[in-house]
């Protein structure tokens, strides 16, 4: 297995607030979830300076989560 390493995740300079679109994602995955087409959640705040507010994954498919954080590398 390879050495793992931390990835520091950094705020997008280009990036504006973006509290709309996380309400309305958020509220789009609640509805999914409600219709029973979830089967696992990840989640990741990052507030503004880019510092990492919390994590959660519920545990079902872990390799999935590990290609979603992959997904994240600035």
């Amino acid at each position: 297995m390879p050495d793992l390493k931390i990835v520091e995740l950094k705020p997008s300079k280009e990036a504006d607030n973006n509290n709309v679109e996380v309400i309305r994602l958020l509220e789009e995955a609640l509805q999914y979830a409600r219709e029973g087409k979830s089967q696992s959640l990840a989640l990741l705040m990052i507030n503004n300076d880019g510092s990492v507010l919390d994590c959660w994954h519920n545990g079902g498919r872990p390799y999935v989560m590990v290609g979603a954080m992959e997904s994240l590398r600035l």
